[in-house]
């Protein structure tokens, strides 16, 4: 009996093999009631014994929840803001959230939105009661906007946010420091003004440290061009004197796109991820970027794209130990936006364009604006889930991807290779009935074929108007697993 698969193609060279990893996911567990708190844009970080505790908000309110995890459920949420106090929120930008031991903080921007401030507010018990608001910025006039921080191996936070002179002139990003656990701040420091042009005005920040590096990640703007800069310090945040386009991708767009970095530090990298619609749709790169010399791009990939040729990717969000790193992001073949991770385990970037997987198990809806931490060899994740309307959480560990497949991947053969007629055979594929397949050309034009699976072997016919080169064939199981095999056609 004879199965049929249909593929989309894509050109490549001579076959290969990838040993990859990915992650294994527990349950996914709602965090709250989202018809009651809200599941807009979920931030996450871990606390003593590595318990998550999220922070969302709830659409149209300007109402911010916390709620903390235990592995199994989640505590009833609790609203961190003062009664007379709203955040600004949306899909794209939001409340932050990060930890030291049981000391938490949340940071957000405060409404109304022309005259709103930067606050935090502080937990001294790991999430679950909050201080009153403190106020990190120092800009009296013009508006302060888009807020996120990170803590460093101090347990100080560390603040970034745009300002603007008046409600939208010269947009520029500043850096507040905190040396007493976020009790009071220091004057921001203006840090995008180390580069040339403006910081992109509604695209989000990120600031990432590791004691010794402090490195604003954000969008700027110089005629249009808008890659992703760094701007560096190395006096604790004293001053911001070493910039760099991280990108370097000369991403033309006249308008906001609404979409920011990400990034991590590990050993004397720095690894930074970022949407760009550069190539003609929105695409995830990553770059990695040495910290002993002038912000030098080492290397830069992009994850494997949607079949879709229109498809986008967008959100991403990184994070890492020792020489892992583990990627999410959101995609789209169509208009149905999924979550998708990837992980490396040797700190080189490139396998990240190997493979990809589907995190969540529930398709309908739209699954969205995901968060990662990557800590003491678990992954923990939130995304935004239409389905249920809630945040949903999900923890898990790194496996072989030849460990959880159905098949043997060492023991698959292809011939001929290169073929000369556009046929393929593969010994191993037995069960390829479980898994769907793609092939796509370079430029990510879709042409139509059959995978055909028999007892003993499984053929792939490649349409008679293929014209030579280098094929990327990709295989992918109902869980989102996927297997990438490089072919040759040589009429």
């Amino acid at each position: 009996m004879y199965h049929y698969l249909f593929l989309a193609v894509s050109f490549f060279a001579t076959i290969s093999l990838w040993s990859q990893e990915t992650i294994s996911w527990g349950p996914a567990i709602s965090v709250a009631d989202g018809s009651t708190y809200g599941n807009i844009r979920p931030r996450m970080t871990l606390t003593t014994n590595d318990q998550p505790v999220v922070v969302f908000g709830k659409n149209g309110t300007g109402r911010l929840f916390v709620a903390k995890g235990n592995g199994a459920s989640f505590s009833t949420p609790v609203d961190i803001l003062p009664a007379n106090l709203g955040t600004y929120l949306a899909n794209w930008t939001g409340p932050d959230i990060a930890a030291s031991g049981d000391t938490v903080i949340a940071v957000f921007k405060a409404l109304p939105f022309d005259e709103g401030k930067v606050f935090i507010v502080r937990s001294t018990d790991g999430g679950l009661t909050f201080s009153d608001t403190i106020r990190v910025d120092d800009h009296n006039t013009g508006r302060c906007f888009m807020p996120a921080l990170t803590i460093d191996n101090a347990g100080n936070p560390i603040v970034d946010y745009m300002i603007f002179d008046g409600s939208s002139g010269n947009p520029r990003y500043a850096v507040a420091q905190s040396n007493d656990a976020g009790l009071t701040f220091l004057p921001g420091v203006e840090a995008s003004t180390v580069n040339p042009g403006e910081a992109c005005d509604c695209c989000p920040a990120e600031m990432v440290t590791d004691g010794t590096n402090q490195v604003l990640l954000y969008r700027n703007n110089t005629s249009n061009i808008r890659d992703i800069y760094g701007a560096r310090s190395t006096d604790g945040g004293a001053t911001f004197s070493l910039g760099g386009d991280l990108e370097a991708l000369q991403w033309f767009i006249n308008s906001c796109p609404s979409t920011g970095p990400h990034g991590v530090i590990l050993g004397d990298s720095l690894f930074s991820v970022a949407a760009s619609d550069a190539s003609g749709n929105y695409r995830v790169n990553i770059s990695s970027i040495g910290l002993n010399t002038n912000f030098p791009i080492g290397q830069q990939v992009a994850v494997i794209p949607p079949t879709n040729l229109n498809g986008g990717q967008n959100y991403p969000r990184i994070s890492g130990e020792n020489d892992t790193l583990v990627l999410v992001w959101e995609e789209k073949e169509t208009a149905n936006p999924e979550v998708f991770c990837s992980v490396i385990t040797n700190g080189n970037i490139t396998a990240f364009s190997a493979y990809k997987a589907r995190v969540n198990d529930i398709t309908t809806g739209v699954q969205t604006n995901p968060d990662i931490v990557y800590k003491n060899g678990f992954a923990h994740i939130v995304y935004q889930d239409a389905a249920s309307g809630d945040v949903i959480y999900r923890k898990g560990t790194i496996v072989s991807v030849a460990g959880i497949n159905p098949i043997d991947m060492n023991a698959i053969a292809v011939y001929p290779n290169p073929s000369l007629d556009g046929v393929f055979h593969f010994q191993g594929l037995s069960k390829t009935e479980q898994w769907k397949g793609t092939v796509a050309d370079l430029a990510g034009n879709v042409i139509a074929s059959q995978l055909v699976v028999a007892q003993d072997s499984v053929q792939l016919n490649l349409p008679s108007t293929v014209k030579n080169g280098l094929y990327l064939l990709v295989l992918e199981n109902s869980s989102g697993e996927q297997l990438t095999l490089r072919l040759s056609v040589a009429h």
